[in-house]
């Protein structure tokens, strides 16, 4: 019988970069988009005669970059081709990340006739100026209308993604995002707090102090707002930067942070299979090459996770999430009792109301140990 398994495809262009993004990805021309793809169905279809007869696929994930930016036929073509390298469930949940001006109608089409069931989309903000400052080549009015166009294909599944603490947002604009995100009544809300990257024209920026970064006190007000906001709209807070209506779940989020396995094909692509985790090259040109010249898949690195590291992983990410960390199978899994193991730090965080333990002995952040998570989590893992 065959397990179950996830991919993550990965398509690394832009239309533009944004001054915030340290992604793998850039600005190419089609020529450049072709050679990709070609070599990236090659790397499926040697994962495929390497994997296929034991699993199904349960989720695809297709991000980037911008996977809307490909010309039209090219998602049609790679969805089709992942189709004949894999056993794919009928009720996979396919999500394709989406950026507002970058798609038309007859695009979106496309993408639902070739089986894509979910979207998710890079709103960032709804304030004309801060979109501007982010780099970003998108209106408010782009986002509405891309909204349109998927409904219009009968998909509701659809999230958004917000960022928070970007140099000129503040409480009011916050609040006006998650107003116009609950207003079209969008189902799943992705908000992330900004990290500023090495490297990056933001950091460039902020470092000769052409922008100013809010304060932590003010990060920290526009995550509560945000929290408070959207629960209040009916929206469940089921990880820490995700949000989201009944039944809307993102599936494949869920696999991550259920540290089940998936295979990611494309530059920069990361796979958790067989207790190992491995990792393609981040140079586009090296995964050509490695793919095109040898024949095998561009594995830049790999390591089978000890004991020790599922353990730490195990916590970090049940803690994130609004489940917590099962008790249970922490025994189950690793032979000890979390409980015991951990009872003057637990005691500790409970009494500063970070942390609760529910009646199923499960551990669980409370507002307030969201807020400070990576402090717990080093204590704990």
């Amino acid at each position: 019988m065959k397990s179950d398994i996830s991919l993550y495809v990965h398509i690394p262009f832009c239309n533009s970069k944004c001054n915030y993004c340290s992604f793998i990805s850039k600005v190419g021309n089609d020529a450049e988009k072709f050679k990709y793809m070609e070599s990236l169905k090659k790397e499926i279809t040697l994962r495929g005669k390497e994997y296929s007869n034991f699993y199904r696929v349960k989720t695809i994930y297709i991000g980037g970059g911008t996977p809307s930016c490909m010309p039209r036929g090219v998602i049609k073509d790679l969805l089709s081709h992942i189709y004949k390298c894999f056993t794919v469930y009928n009720s996979a949940e396919i999500t394709m990340e989406l950026n507002p001006n970058a798609v038309d109608q007859a695009k979106i089409t496309e993408y639902v006739l070739s089986g894509v069931n979910r979207f998710s989309i890079g709103l960032q903000c709804s304030n004309a100026k801060v979109l501007e400052k982010m780099g970003r080549t998108h209106t408010v009015s782009d986002f509405d209308n891309t909204i349109e166009m998927i409904r219009n294909q009968g998909i509701s599944n659809i999230n958004a993604d917000i960022m928070l603490g970007y140099p000129g947002q503040n409480i009011k604009i916050i609040t006006e995002t998650l107003k116009h995100l609950i207003d079209l009544n969008i189902p799943h809300i992705s908000s992330y707090m900004l990290s500023v990257e090495e490297g990056t024209p933001l950091q460039l920026m902020v470092d000769k102090g052409v922008k100013y970064l809010p304060t932590e006190k003010e990060i920290v007000k526009m995550y509560q707002t945000v929290v408070a906001t959207l629960e209040k709209a009916g929206y469940n807070r089921y990880e820490i930067s995700n949000f989201a209506k009944p039944s809307f779940m993102c599936k494949h989020n869920l696999v991550y942070w259920n540290r089940q396995e998936y295979l990611g094909f494309g530059v920069a692509a990361h796979s958790y299979v067989a207790n190992v985790r491995f990792a393609n090259t981040e140079s586009t040109l090296n995964y050509i090459d490695c793919i095109e010249t040898k024949g095998k898949p561009p594995v830049a690195s790999a390591s089978e996770l000890t004991k020790k590291e599922k353990k730490e992983e195990f916590i970090m990410l049940s803690l994130r999430t609004s489940a917590g960390l099962d008790t249970a199978l922490y025994q189950k899994e690793f032979g000890g009792n979390f409980l015991a193991e951990h009872k003057d730090a637990l005691a500790n965080f409970i009494k500063l109301g970070l942390l609760v333990i529910d009646k199923a002995g499960n551990v669980k952040a409370t507002n307030s140990g969201f807020l400070v998570l990576n402090k717990i989590i080093l204590e704990l893992a």
